[in-house]
């Protein structure tokens, strides 16, 4: 190589070294100092599963709004003596889902990793991606806004996580928005369509397989009730990749596993999201499944778990707050 070409790609590196090492003083100094709305953390009802104590979360729940309106963790440890948590956000694409799950595998060690499928449909654009894997390297892509309230323990602290979402990922809803007669009737009818899953979704879908069977969890996609989002064609389709990935595939809203929701109550949005009413009901199954076919273990009675208890006792008087029409 000549010696003019050798300095270009020398002056390269050099340039390209010191770019990296910007972003990540930058990301050091932007980066939330804890894992809660006052120190800048996106998302953080999801992210207080950084927060709890470590390998004491035996059942992840990921994906969208249908996940965390669905699902009721202190539910669960009522019923099944089940730990488990909802790191779900609000219209979740597949990247943000691997990047959720890498973050909670660094303190957790789930029996079960359930994954609720709508967000497998939702499009991600290759932009979207490209940026969120850089998030994940450099979260100065991420926390690029920070800069505007940063405080001097910013640029001398380290990350940590003492915070936990008191409903575990939970948001509970109590008003009722029904769903139209003619809709819930027949949203599980054959209509001739076809779902697919796009390609890139497929790819993280893969991944995230991967890195559960790498973590040793069972992956298990779950559709959850919906007459919005969900149809027999999406259901056939999650099936075959359930089969083709070797996971076990829960449809609520069919067969065996239906679960019996009144949508002229159990939803607040016409049939969209479950309220409080159906997610228990929605709940209650998830936890006999999860105790009889996946053979997550009860903490009930046990003393290191006190912590569940007392949130538990706290909840019920929260769920018994809750007016219900005609009650």
């Amino acid at each position: 190589m000549h010696l003019p070409r050798l300095r270009h790609v020398a002056f390269a590196a050099f340039v390209a070294a010191g770019m990296i090492c910007l972003l990540a003083l930058a990301s050091r100094v932007v980066v939330p100092k804890n894992n809660q709305v006052e120190f800048g953390q996106a998302d953080a009802p999801a992210f207080g599963v950084l927060g709890e104590p470590r390998d004491s979360i035996d059942v992840l729940f990921l994906g969208d709004s249908e996940a965390y309106c669905s699902f009721s963790p202190l539910q669960l440890w009522g019923e099944q003596g089940i730990t488990s948590y909802v790191a779900a956000t609000s219209a979740q694409r597949l990247p943000y889902t691997r990047s959720i799950l890498l973050k909670a595998l660094q303190n957790q060690r789930p029996r079960v990793v359930v994954l609720e499928t709508n967000c497998l449909f939702r499009k991600t654009p290759t932009g979207f991606a490209a940026i969120r894997t850089l998030s994940d390297i450099f979260p100065v892509f991420e926390y690029h806004s920070r800069w505007k309230s940063l405080r001097p323990e910013d640029f001398t602290s380290t990350p940590r996580a003492t915070w936990t979402d008191p409903n575990k990922g939970y948001r509970l809803r109590t008003s009722v928005n029904a769903a139209s007669a003619e809709r819930s009737r027949t949203y599980m009818e054959p209509k001739g369509e076809t779902a697919t899953i796009p390609a890139l979704n497929r790819w993280y879908l893969d991944d995230i397989a991967r890195i559960c069977r790498e973590n040793g969890a069972q992956l298990v996609l779950v559709s959850t009730p919906s007459v919005k989002n969900w149809s027999l064609s999406r259901h056939a389709c999650a099936e075959q990749v359930a089969a083709e990935l070797d996971v076990s595939y829960i449809d609520f809203n069919m067969g065996s596993e239906h679960v019996d929701i009144d949508w002229e109550r159990d939803t607040f949005d016409k049939g969209d999201h479950l309220n409080l009413y159906g997610a228990q009901k929605t709940t209650s199954a998830m936890g006999v499944l999860l105790r009889q076919t996946f053979h997550v273990p009860s903490h009930a009675g046990d003393d290191a778990y006190q912590s569940w208890d007392d949130n538990y006792a706290r909840y019920q008087k929260d769920v018994k707050k809750a007016s219900w029409p005609d009650e």
